[in-house]
């Protein structure tokens, strides 16, 4: 274990290392929000639609505080996915008479920001406990986070002989922020993608979920427990219009003595954002969650030779066959959607409510 002149000379030369000491004050923030999915390009003809739609639900950082359905092209209930306990809801429809369908959900939720002061000293180590109970995050073989010979080179030259838990997610942080670029940053990287670790490591990056990929990947082949986390931002600027907010995914690692730590990694490496120190161990109360892992196993598919690989907005099958969820050359993806949220003030308290 570091002795603490040994952690102030590291994060001397690695300022993405929060030093002990450093806080962020906890923020609260209440949302309304009114969220439309389309399913676009439905054939004529058609004879069944089964809809998956991504909803968010209770975390630790977030409540879910109401909820409604107010318009559906068909009956509608609610599912629980079994492999991550995920809940999602499924809407059919039978012989749909239009080329496009929306859904629209309502929901109000609270969401805090979080910060975890870390200090390596206080990490523990990951022991063989954890390896049983986090086997599901530590799996070297996982779809599009495989540890490859080059990804397990490549997290032994980040880290080196180092083996605090804490500081080794960190120098695996900085190292993707480092040697991959976000699409926003850099025009000429893969704007769409599934979310492939080996694809990251060989472009350089693509979307959050490639480089994010990468870092569980990373952390995995040191054996640090890692796993992803899906949802969108409530951008300030957008607040009462109706707008596209794309995606964001983020990435959850595990020290003992700490607990799930959230990171994104797009985010620390934004020149114009709020730095590294402040990303890597959290994110701000502006982040909707919606889901964790990959993998998704949605009962009731027609399509069962493999599992659905992220629900970035949902899933849908067309008379048995597989909705795009990406553009395909000139196709553009049949699933969009759109959110118009508005922030819900508190009510003053008034001298006599306090007393």
């Amino acid at each position: 274990m570091k002795t603490p002149v040994a952690l102030l000379a590291l994060a001397t030369l690695c300022p993405a290392l929060p030093l002990c000491g450093e806080t962020v004050a906890p923020v609260t923030t209440t949302y309304h929000v009114e969220q439309n999915v389309t399913l676009a390009e439905i054939p004529a003809g058609t004879k069944s639609v089964k809809w998956w739609i991504a909803v968010p639900d209770d975390n630790r950082d977030q409540d879910l505080v109401d909820f409604s359905v107010p318009s559906a092209p068909g009956s509608w209930h609610v599912v629980t996915e079994p492999a991550h306990g995920n809940r999602f809801i499924l809407v059919e429809v039978n012989a749909p008479a239009a080329k496009s369908l929306v859904t629209k959900v309502e929901f109000t939720l609270r969401r805090r920001s979080v910060f975890t002061e870390v200090d390596p000293a206080k990490a523990g180590a990951i022991t063989d406990s954890h390896r049983i109970l986090f086997a599901d995050e530590l799996r070297r073989d996982a779809p599009h986070m495989e540890v490859t010979p080059a990804i397990a080179q490549m997290a032994d030259a980040a880290c080196g002989t180092e083996t605090n838990i804490a500081v080794q997610a960190k120098l695996l942080l900085g190292k993707v922020a480092d040697y991959a670029d976000h699409y926003s940053k850099d025009p000429t990287k893969h704007k769409y993608s599934v979310g492939d670790a080996t694809e990251c490591l060989a472009n350089a990056g693509g979307t959050c979920t490639d480089m994010h990929s990468l870092f569980i990947a990373l952390a995995r082949a040191r054996g640090i427990p890692a796993r992803l986390q899906m949802g969108y931002r409530l951008r300030e600027a957008n607040a009462g219009k109706e707008v596209d907010p794309g995606y964001r995914c983020w990435v959850e690692y595990f020290v003992p003595s700490y607990g799930w730590i959230p990171s994104d990694i797009v985010e620390a490496d934004d020149p114009k954002g709020l730095g590294r120190n402040r990303w890597f161990t959290g994110l701000t109360e502006r982040r909707l969650w919606l889901n964790e892992g990959r993998e998704f196993d949605l009962a009731g598919r027609a399509v069962t030779s493999h599992r659905v690989n992220t629900m970035i907005i949902g899933y849908a099958e067309i008379d048995g066959v597989e909705a795009r969820v990406l553009p395909e050359g000139d196709l553009h993806a049949q699933l969009s959607r759109t959110v118009r949220y508005t922030e819900i003030k508190p009510e003053p308290v008034t001298v006599a409510q306090a007393r």
